[in-house]
């Protein structure tokens, strides 16, 4: 692994990291914020969840599908946190979630989508793929 490929693994692995904290904030904060608890929402949200770990994890595979798929999804994702800066009236600490989301979702679809680094990463992961070991 070259070193623009070491610093697209270790840059992949950091968003991912903050991608999952993110989206356990969201989970926390929407239980946190309802009045009664409920198990069908938490449900639908630790699926969601684990849906990301997997998407997540097929990005980091080098899979260019997870890639397309998470570059479109992230994008809603801030287009989501803007329209939810836009619900609030005046500016408060309840706003400083969707700022959070928007640098975190937008550093994601830039390292996904741009990135030099992830691209280097990708193809690394990508010609493994291609050359396996042999075994004796």
């Amino acid at each position: 692994m070259n070193e623009l490929a070491a610093i697209g693994r270790k840059r992949t692995i950091l968003i991912s990291i903050s991608l999952l904290m993110v989206s356990l904030h969201t989970i926390y904060f929407y239980q946190v914020s309802v009045p009664e608890f409920e198990s069908k929402k938490l449900i639908q949200q630790i699926i969601r969840f684990i849906l990301t770990i997997g998407l997540l994890l097929a990005v980091y595979q080098g899979k260019h599908w997870a890639k397309n798929a998470s570059i479109v999804l992230f994008s809603l994702g801030i287009i989501g946190a803007i329209y939810g800066l836009t619900k609030f009236e005046s500016l408060s600490i309840n706003m400083t979630p969707f700022f959070v989301m928007i640098f975190v979702f937008g550093m994601a679809v830039h390292h996904f989508g741009l990135s030099k680094s992830f691209k280097a990463f990708q193809h690394f992961q990508n010609s493994k793929d291609l050359n396996p070991p042999i075994k004796e």
